[in-house]
């Protein structure tokens, strides 16, 4: 794989700036979201249900895409519930007492569960939850125990050892990585779907870039990389390395991600190159032709210069590849 090491023109920059703004939460909706995420926790604090809660997921990880939607939390069951941790009924006991403090709490929510979660929904217009009752793992580590409602049993996450290693990596990368990992999700929501869980992407990411990179830079080296790891006998862990997940996928899905990045490492390969050359607004228009219509808008001889390399053509194959596909959830290991 190629390393891109030249700096992107201003007209490159402003444009993954302006990108990255779109990209963002609204700041009122995730302070809406953290006093409800406070709210919730104080009030079954009170209860005596939990001793105290958590964010998980990616907008713990802050690479969350706008809008604000779908939120992960555990819940740290009370010391009084220890007992359930043992007992062959304690997962569903706990469900169920979770379930029915929420209901009593917000009685206009809707309610469904996952093999983990309890899902709060407050409404189409607004966000939901997806609530997991956890104990603490006792001993030297930060590991808890999450409810597994498919095995009637608690399975151990290392929830928090993920957000804290992508925080490092955001930090060695000088806080580019998970603005880096949005552009990629966002391509992927475009292009795949939900064929390939977020999780992937930001696992994927995690293995491709180590260091600080210009955005333009670290999107295209991404892009060439997963193509590699979605190949045969390649594969990725997640960034704690607990667990390799690129065997969760199925192969129709895995080798529809692999086509749709080499077309993705194509386009952007040739968008660097315009980029290089000095036509910079041509490399905006080629970096558009990726991303989409919130990308800046440039001129559209850049698109036409990639097109003729036959990569237009091959990202329209990928993007028609993937309708129907199984929605999958990954959860922390």
């Amino acid at each position: 794989m190629e390393d891109q090491t030249k700096k992107s023109s201003v007209p490159v920059e402003r444009a993954f700036d302006e990108f990255d703004a779109e990209l963002n939460l609204d700041p009122v909706e995730r302070l809406r979201a953290v006093t409800f995420h406070n709210e919730l926790t104080a009030r079954l604090m009170s209860d005596e249900i939990i001793s105290g809660s958590f964010l998980q997921g990616s907008f713990a990880r802050k690479t969350m895409l706008s809008p604000l939607r779908d939120i992960d939390k555990i819940f740290l069951l009370h010391s009084r519930y220890d007992n359930w941790f043992t007992d062959d009924g304690g997962a569903i006991a706990a469900a169920e007492l979770v379930e029915s403090a929420l209901r009593r709490h917000y009685p206009d929510a809707k309610f469904d569960r996952t093999r983990h979660a309890l899902q709060l929904d407050l409404g189409e217009d607004t966000f939901s939850f997806d609530v997991v009752p956890a104990f603490e793992v006792v001993g030297d580590t930060t590991d808890v125990m999450i409810m597994d409602l498919e095995q009637a049993s608690w399975k151990r996450s290392n929830t928090r050892e993920l957000i804290r290693v992508v925080a490092d990596r955001n930090r060695t990368c000088e806080g580019a990585f998970v603005h880096q990992v949005r552009f990629v999700k966002h391509w992927k929501r475009l292009v795949l779907g939900e064929r390939l869980p977020g999780l992937h992407v930001e696992s994927i990411a995690f293995a491709c870039i180590e260091e600080p990179l210009g955005h333009a830079e670290a999107v295209s080296r991404i892009f060439a990389c997963a193509a590699e790891l979605l190949g045969s006998g390649s594969g990725y862990y997640d960034p704690t390395g607990a667990e390799r997940l690129s065997d969760k996928l199925a192969d129709v899905d895995r080798e529809a991600a692999r086509q749709a990045f080499v077309a993705a490492a194509a386009l952007s390969s040739g968008a660097l190159a315009l980029d290089e050359s000095g036509q910079e607004h041509q490399a905006v228009a080629a970096w558009r032709e990726i991303f989409g219509d919130l990308f800046g808008v440039g001129d559209s001889k850049g698109v036409d210069y990639l097109r003729g390399l036959g990569a237009g053509a091959a990202v329209a194959g990928a993007k028609s590849s993937a309708p129907g596909a199984a929605t999958t959830r990954a959860w922390a290991p």
